[in-house]
């Protein structure tokens, strides 16, 4: 399985925040060989105040 760099990450950012801004990087390597060891990010289901989560953040699936 991936192991992230961090147990845990944290960000704090700015009210209004232009968009494309970044606010957070993470990492994880997998111990696996060639296309078994990429990684893939994604964003968990959840919602904000009503809306979904992704209406507000996003996250680039290749690099964290």
């Amino acid at each position: 399985a991936p192991v992230f760099a961090e147990e845990h990450y944290s960000a704090r950012l700015a009210e209004n925040n232009a968009a494309g801004a970044l606010v957070l990087r993470v990492r994880a390597a997998d111990a696996d060989w060639g296309q078994n060891a990429r990684v893939r990010y994604r964003l968990g289901e959840g919602r904000v105040r009503g809306s979904p989560l992704s209406s507000y953040v996003s996250v680039q699936a290749e690099t964290g």
